[in-house]
């Protein structure tokens, strides 16, 4: 038993040698594919557009952004009379865990 448990060991390290040796091997393909033949510079190919300070929101757009918001806040609350927040799951186990009974 004693020398079955140390073959058993002997061959998980020498499992374990040849796989790391096999992606040192591999990574070292890579590296010098890379280096016999890079890729294209795509870094020069398109330039970023800069963004200045004239070009963030405006006043307006801020303001029509947060009417929109509280129209939607209204509307959805006008529906909601109980001010029970639905859950999103559906079916008769919600994510709290306890069960719901069917409105039919």
């Amino acid at each position: 038993m004693r020398e079955q448990l140390g073959e058993a060991a002997l061959l998980i390290l020498v499992g374990m040698a040849v796989v790391m040796t096999a992606l040192v091997i591999l990574m070292l393909a890579i590296m010098v594919m890379t280096r016999l033949f890079p890729g294209k510079d795509i870094s020069g190919e398109k330039e970023m557009t800069k963004v200045t300070e004239g070009d963030g929101p405006t006043k307006e757009s801020i303001a029509a952004i947060a009417v929109a918001m509280a129209l939607a806040m209204k509307e959805q609350e006008a529906g909601n009379i109980s001010g029970h927040v639905e859950s999103p799951v559906s079916g008769l186990w919600p994510a709290g865990g306890q069960p719901q009974a069917e409105n039919d």
